[in-house]
């Protein structure tokens, strides 16, 4: 089956309108490097490709689509790229404006994937952070330890004074 690829996620409603009630398939694909989520610590490394099944009934068209990627993001203790593949099934619907050609279901396709994604992703489940005082990664150093400045930092109560 061949994809066509996308800038935008439009859906041609014309044929939906045209047979109204009935289901037909669904096969968008999105350039990863075009997808662009507004969080900066998300990056598509595949295509978004959006499979399944859409009709259309007065106005509103239904969708029931399975949603495949992967992103990349950072971890939440050490900063280490962690690869996330995403794999959902969501079923939505879209209001189609009047005399439109096309809905984007940019937007939605969007919302999804983001509500998707675990806020505090490890690299692992034993990731060890990073050092508070110096930032060493104590993935790749366990037996690191900074002397504790403590004493040395400056606390609230001095800018106080």
């Amino acid at each position: 089956m061949s994809h066509a690829v996308y800038e935008m996620m439009d859906v041609k409603v014309i044929n939906f309108l045209n047979h109204p009630g009935k289901r037909l398939p669904l096969d968008i694909r999105l350039d990863a490097a075009t997808a662009s989520p507004s969080q900066e610590d998300v990056r598509f490394v595949e295509d978004v490709t959006i499979s399944g099944e859409a009709f259309a009934q007065l106005g509103t068209l239904y969708l029931d689509t399975r949603i495949r990627t992967t992103v990349e993001r950072s971890c939440s203790r050490c900063l280490a790229p962690v690869q996330v593949p995403i794999d959902l099934r969501e079923t939505f619907e879209v209001t189609i404006p009047a005399e439109s050609a096309t809905v984007d279901l940019s937007s939605q396709i969007m919302g999804f994937i983001l509500a998707s994604l675990d806020p505090h992703l490890l690299c692992r489940a034993d990731c060890r952070g990073l050092c508070p005082v110096c930032g060493a990664d104590l993935n790749q150093y366990p037996d690191h330890t900074c002397q504790d400045t403590a004493e040395e930092q400056p606390k609230l109560g001095d800018f106080l004074r």
